[in-house]
């Protein structure tokens, strides 16, 4: 068994057409529309300079050999890039313009990302990522730039509301809700240019949240993805998972699912833990803190179990109680949201709303399934065997997900199955960190500990490098592919350590874009790495990693004391 994982993109800087196919798993009723492919998505051909398109442009440059004329601002010195290499990336002649969408300063270096405009109205995906130092070189660029934009009127020949009406009745979601307000923007991804409104909305008939573009004067879909991401499985609130706490495996001394049922194994599995920072109102206690905040918006919805709000603080109960999931999840996210953002001191947040990472510990009406939606920066977990939101790993892994997308500002990529890859590599991160498993143990190399491996189905791994060689050998699946990246980079994890890691894995795919390989994520995350100070050893513990274990072949930036430059050579 594997378990599907969907994305739908709703920020305008992704593009991943190229994952629906095989990954939908909910077609829009009662058409043939079929979704663009990724403009980005796939590069023609790759050097050691970079990833290229078909026509020769660049989409990323691992070490440009770019240094600013003029000292100053992180944006100035990325414009000055960006005008000297717009040939390169194939926008000298476009009559758009640059527009500061985002910008990052993680310590070393900063990313500065732009995204094309007509006369001030955005380009569709065109996001275009620069990353600087404070001393002006540029360390990586990934680029989404559409290089085909046509000079067109820029007002709608119908409104919003007007084209809406048309495009949910031809998507066949006549009953759809808003996610998002409709955005008027140019879209470049086909030829000729058009003009179009980006809608995202939800469907209560339909899983899934949809970014659909539609001509501003015609009406006519143009493209259209599910935004959401899923992995199928439960996750617990035990910390992490009754089976790593107690060092064994699924089926004995009575830890079993036994469909929801309490046991005196598991009972012995229960932490007692602080909830941090939860709210008290009008005579309640709340999951509401500032770095989760559980809601209950999927079904089954509308009692008090999938948010408790009892009388007092203290919200212990067993496993086999409803509401049991909500204050684990909480627990769980606020540990890891507090330990990236305050500990690591890498700002890392949700894009679309303040207040905690939102979060339904009961949804999908109790499928077995558990979801990151971009559009709404939501997570939800089902219930079908273990229940998801008993087991860390399904949790870390959806959260994982975020963390891509917020650190990007909407653009994670799933080429590859990059995406999956973080996830996978979040979870096992933690659980290895609480030290329950060693390396001799099988289960050091497992993900969904609780949640897989047993009768509902056979979780993932990580050592799939093993057996397994880059890119052509990991894998059909976004699935079995991700396995690969997070095997890499949990083999550079016992290298260099986990907050090493998790640190560079964040910085480094700050530096990416909507259609970054693994290749290009390893290039960028050993370049953040060595602008952000790390030291010669743990650089050669990343290039080992990557290119003595993996295959990826990454340049390793020069350090005064770097004794092998690709992890493999003799000194």
């Amino acid at each position: 068994m594997s378990k599907p994982s969907i994305i739908l993109l709703a920020s305008i800087t992704i593009a991943l057409g190229g994952v629906c196919g095989s990954a939908l798993s909910a077609q829009p009723v009662g058409h043939a529309l079929q979704n663009q492919p990724a403009f980005n998505a796939i590069a023609a051909f790759e050097t050691a300079e970079g990833r290229f398109a078909a026509d020769g442009r660049a989409t990323a440059l691992y070490q440009p050999a770019f240094r600013a004329t003029l000292r100053g601002s992180a944006e100035s010195m990325a414009r000055e890039f960006m005008s000297a290499r717009a040939a390169q990336l194939g926008i000298a002649s476009s009559p758009a313009t640059l527009a500061t969408a985002y910008q990052r300063n993680d310590g070393g270096f900063s990313v500065v990302r732009f995204q094309q405009t007509l006369d001030g109205v955005p380009v569709y995906g065109s996001d275009i990522a620069v990353s600087v130092k404070a001393d002006g070189e540029v360390i990586f660029v990934s680029s989404e730039a559409r290089p085909s934009i046509e000079a067109i009127p820029l007002q709608p020949a119908r409104d919003a509301d007007d084209v809406r009406k048309q495009v949910v009745q031809v998507f066949g979601t006549p009953s759809a809700a808003d996610v998002l307000a409709p955005r008027l923007m140019v879209y470049a991804d086909t030829q000729p240019t058009r003009l179009a409104w980006v809608y995202v909305i939800r469907d209560a008939q339909k899983a899934g949240e949809w970014e659909i573009v539609a001509d501003a004067g015609s009406g006519e879909i143009l493209d259209y993805r599910n935004t959401e991401y899923y992995v199928d499985g439960t996750a617990t609130v035990f910390d992490p998972d009754p089976l790593t706490t107690a060092t064994a495996t699924y089926g004995t001394g009575g830890l079993t699912d036994a469909n929801d049922a309490d046991s005196a194994g598991l009972t012995a599995q229960l932490i007692s833990v602080t909830l941090r920072d939860i709210t008290q109102s009008a005579g309640v206690y709340k999951l509401e803190g500032p770095w989760a905040r559980c809601q209950d918006w999927a079904a089954p919805s509308g009692g008090v179990n999938d948010c408790p709000t009892p009388t007092t603080p203290d919200f212990s109960v067993t496993r086999a109680d409803q509401k049991f999931e909500g204050p684990n999840v909480y627990f769980l996210i606020d540990k890891q949201m507090r330990y990236l953002n305050q500990t690591l001191g890498v700002t890392v947040v949700p894009n679309s709303v303040a207040g905690g990472v939102r979060f339904d510990p009961h949804g999908f009406n109790g499928d077995d399934n558990s979801s990151f939606s971009s559009g709404s920066d939501q997570l939800q977990f089902g219930e079908g065997g273990v229940d998801d939101a008993e087991d860390a790993d399904v949790i870390l892994h959806e959260l994982g997900h975020g963390l891509h997308d917020w650190i990007t500002n909407g653009g994670l990529s799933q080429v590859e199955g990059l995406s999956e890859g973080v996830g996978d590599y979040f979870a096992s991160s933690y659980n290895r960190s609480t030290g329950h498993w060693t390396p001799a143990d099988p289960q050091w190399f497992w993900m969904f500990h609780w949640d897989g491996h047993n009768q509902y189905w056979g979780g993932r791994v990580t050592n799939w490098n093993i057996g397994h060689t880059y890119p052509g050998n990991i894998g059909s699946s976004i699935h079995t592919q991700g396995q690969y990246w997070a095997s890499c980079n949990l083999i550079a994890w016992v290298a260099v350590g986990r907050d090493a890691m998790d640190k560079a894995m964040l910085l480094g795919l700050a530096m990416t874009s909507g259609s970054s390989s693994q290749k290009a994520a390893a290039q960028a995350i050993i370049n953040a790495a060595a602008a952000s100070g790390y030291t010669a050893s743990q650089i050669n513990g990343l290039a080992s990693a990557y290119n003595t274990s993996c295959g990826y072949n990454v340049t390793v930036p020069a350090l005064p004391d770097l004794i092998f430059k690709h992890g493999f050579e003799n000194p």
